[in-house]
C-alpha cells in the first residue's frame, strides 16, 4: 500500500507541470533566456511554456581563445565559422529566443516586460536590421504596466581608460620573493604603464599607437592590404525613432549608441535612463530629459560628447550618476528631490557641480577618483570642497587609487563634518610600505562623529609572476601556487606611531566590513587600530583574497584576538 504521507511527486505525479503556462512562465522569467528555454525539453507540457515568458535576458558568452595577434586579423564582416561545432551567431540567437516566445501566441498571453540583450560582437553591417526588428518587437509586445529594455552593443567596452595608479614616493624598497628589485613601471602592485591595446577599441581604453605609424600592412601570403586595428571604424547603431513614442517604456539602458532624437517626443512612463557611450552630445541629453516628466534616475557612463549638462528642469530626478564623462566641465541639477549622488572621474574643480536646491536631501554619495591618485594641494583641496557639497548624506562612499589618498595630508581647507553619517565605504589598494594610512583613517573617522558602520574593500594589487607581467606565459606550477595572501610573518605588523582615536569608534562603530583582506603588514596594523579601539562592535565581516586555507585560517585567529566584544557575529569567506 503506497504511504499517503508521501508528497504526491514520489507517486509519480508532477505538481510542477500542472500549473498553467502564465505561472510557469512567471517563473522561467527570472531566468536567463537561455535557461528558460532549455524547459522544453522537460516534456511536451513544457514544450510552448517558453511563450509565456514575459522577460528575455540574453548576455553574449565570452570568447574562450582570443586571437593573441591582433594585427593578422583582417578587416571584414563577420561570417560562419569555419568549425562546424560552433555556437550560431548571438544576433541569431537572440532572434530565436524572440521567435519562441511568439509563437503560438494566444489572446491571453504575456506581454513583454523587460528584454535585456547584451552583445559584444554587432557589426553595423548587416546587424542593424536586426536590432531594429528586436526593438520594435519590443515596442509593439510592451507590457501596459512597464517595459524594461536594454541594449549593450558592445558589453564589454571598458569604462574608463585612466587606470587607478599610485603616484611614485621615494624609499628603499626590499626585494621582493623572488629576489628581483620590484618592476620600475609598477608601483605598489599598480600597473602605470597602460593597459593593453584591445582591438578596435581606440578612443574608449587602452593605449592607441603612434601617431606616426599609420600606413596599412600588407599581408605576406596574398599582398592584400590589411587594416591595422587602430584603423578599425567603430560601428555605431542608431537607435530607431519608433522607440521615443513608446508609451509603455520604464527603463532604458542603451550602450554604444546613437540617440538621434526626433524631432517631437514624448516618453511619459520612463523613470530610469542609462546611457553608455553613447555619441550624442549634452545638448541632445539635456532635450532627452524634459521629454521624461516621471524620470527619477539618470546614469551617464563614457559619454565623451557631453561637454556640460543642464538639469534644472527635472524636478522629479531622484538620483544622478557621471561615470567618466571626462570632458563634461560643468553640471547644474535640480537637487529639490535628490537622494542619490555618484560621481566618477578625476578631481573636479570648484565649478563642476551646481546643485540648485541644495544638498539636504542626498543619504548617498559616492565619490571615485579614477587615474592617478591626488596628490596636489589644488587637487585635495578641490577634492574636500567637493565634498562639502554632501555633509548630509548617510552614506558615504570613497574610492580611489589609494586607500584614504590625501586626507592626511594639511591642506587650506579642512574637511567637513558628517554630522549624519552613519555608514562610511572606502576602497583602495594599501600597499605594504603606506606609513599615512593610520593618520588619513584617524582624521577621516574624528570627522564622522556618529559613524556606525565602516566598511573597507582594498583593491587587489597585480602579480609580477616573478619579474613577468600577469599576462606572459606562466608554467601550470606557477599559476597554482600563486596567491594575493601576504601572511608570510606572522608577528611582521608595521610600526606606526600611536594615532588618534576617534570618538565614533569608541562607542559609536557597531559593524566593520573588510573585503579582498590580504593580510599584508599594513593592513593588518590598520585592522587591530580599529578592532582595538572599537568596543561597541558586534558584527565583523572579512572576505580573504584569494590563498590557501591555512593562511586564511590563522589570518582569522587573528582578527578575533583582535576583537574586544569576544561575543560578536564574525563571518569571514
Amino acid at each position: 500500500m503506497m504511504d499517503r504521507s508521501q508528497p504526491e511527486s514520489f507517486a509519480g505525479g508532477d505538481r510542477l507541470s500542472k500549473l498553467e503556462d502564465h505561472v510557469l512562465g512567471n517563473i522561467l522569467s527570472f531566468l536567463p533566456a537561455n535557461e528558460a528555454a532549455r524547459a522544453a525539453l522537460l516534456s511536451s507540457r513544457w514544450r510552448h511554456v517558453f511563450a509565456a515568458v514575459h522577460t528575455l535576458s540574453l548576455e553574449e558568452p565570452e570568447r574562450l581563445i582570443p586571437n593573441p595577434d591582433p594585427d593578422s586579423r583582417r578587416y571584414s564582416s563577420s561570417g560562419p565559422s569555419p568549425d562546424p561545432r560552433a555556437p550560431p551567431p548571438f544576433s541569431v540567437v537572440v532572434s530565436a529566443a524572440i521567435i519562441a516566445r511568439h509563437q503560438r501566441r494566444r489572446r491571453d498571453a504575456a506581454p513583454l516586460r523587460a528584454l535585456r540583450v547584451a552583445t559584444e560582437t554587432y557589426r553595423a553591417v548587416g546587424d542593424s536590421s536586426t536590432v531594429d526588428q528586436w526593438v520594435s518587437y519590443a515596442v509593439h509586445q510592451a507590457a501596459p504596466d512597464g517595459l524594461d529594455l536594454g541594449l549593450r552593443l558592445r558589453c564589454r567596452l571598458p569604462l574608463c581608460r585612466h587606470p587607478y595608479a599610485l603616484r611614485r614616493v621615494q624609499y628603499t624598497a626590499p626585494e621582493n620573493v623572488y629576489g628581483r628589485a620590484p618592476d620600475p613601471d609598477m608601483v605598489y602592485g599598480l600597473h602605470r604603464r597602460p593597459p593593453p591595446w584591445t582591438p578596435g577599441l581606440t578612443g574608449h581604453g587602452g593605449h592607441e599607437p603612434d601617431d606616426d605609424d599609420n600606413g596599412s600592412v600588407v599581408s605576406s601570403d596574398d599582398d592584400e592590404p590589411v587594416l591595422k586595428p587602430w584603423q578599425w571604424v567603430e560601428p555605431e547603431y542608431t537607435v530607431p525613432r519608433l522607440l521615443f513614442s513608446c508609451a509603455e517604456l520604464r527603463s532604458l539602458s542603451l550602450g554604444s549608441c546613437r540617440l538621434a532624437l526626433p524631432p517631437t517626443f514624448t516618453l511619459p512612463s520612463l523613470v530610469i535612463l542609462l546611457l553608455s557611450h553613447v555619441t550624442d552630445a549634452g545638448a541632445d541629453v539635456e532635450r532627452l530629459v524634459p521629454g521624461c516628466p516621471r524620470l527619477a534616475d539618470l546614469t551617464l557612463e563614457a559619454c565623451d560628447a557631453v561637454t556640460a549638462l543642464s538639469l534644472l528642469g527635472s524636478t522629479r530626478l531622484r538620483r544622478l550618476a557621471l561615470r567618466c564623462c571626462h570632458k563634461l566641465a560643468a553640471v547644474a541639477v535640480d537637487s529639490s528631490q535628490l537622494q542619490a549622488f555618484e560621481y566618477r572621474g578625476a578631481v573636479p574643480d570648484a565649478t563642476f557641480l551646481t546643485l540648485h536646491g541644495g544638498a539636504g536631501m542626498v543619504a548617498y554619495c559616492k565619490v571615485d577618483i579614477c587615474g592617478a591618485e591626488a596628490t596636489s594641494e589644488e587637487e585635495l583641496t578641490n577634492l574636500r570642497r567637493f565634498l562639502q557639497l554632501f555633509v548630509n548624506a548617510k552614506h558615504l562612499h570613497l574610492e580611489s587609487a589609494r586607500l584614504g589618498s590625501g586626507f592626511d595630508k594639511d591642506v587650506p581647507t579642512r574637511l567637513p563634518a558628517f554630522s549624519s553619517l552613519r555608514h562610511l565605504e572606502m576602497r583602495g589598494c594599501l600597499p605594504d610600505y603606506d606609513t599615512g594610512v593610520m593618520d588619513a583613517m584617524s582624521r577621516i573617522l574624528e570627522h564622522a562623529p556618529n559613524l556606525e558602520v565602516l566598511s573597507l574593500a582594498f583593491h587587489p594589487q597585480a602579480h609580477s609572476w616573478g619579474g613577468r607581467q600577469e599576462n606572459s606565459s606562466i608554467s601550470g606550477e606557477e599559476l597554482l601556487d600563486a596567491h594575493h595572501l601576504s601572511y608570510d610573518h606572522p608577528y611582521s605588523v608595521v610600526a606606526m606611531s600611536e594615532a588618534m582615536i576617534p570618538t565614533c569608534l569608541k562607542s559609536r562603530v557597531r559593524e566593520i566590513n573588510l573585503v579582498h583582506y590580504h593580510g599584508g603588514s599594513v593592513q593588518r596594523a590598520l585592522a587591530k587600530f580599529l578592532l582595538r579601539n572599537a568596543p561597541a562592535v558586534d558584527k565583523m565581516w572579512c572576505e580573504f583574497a584569494e590563498g590557501p586555507m591555512w593562511t586564511q585560517v590563522q589570518l582569522m585567529r587573528e582578527i578575533k584576538g583582535w576583537l574586544i566584544n569576544k561575543s560578536a557575529t564574525t563571518r569571514f569567506a
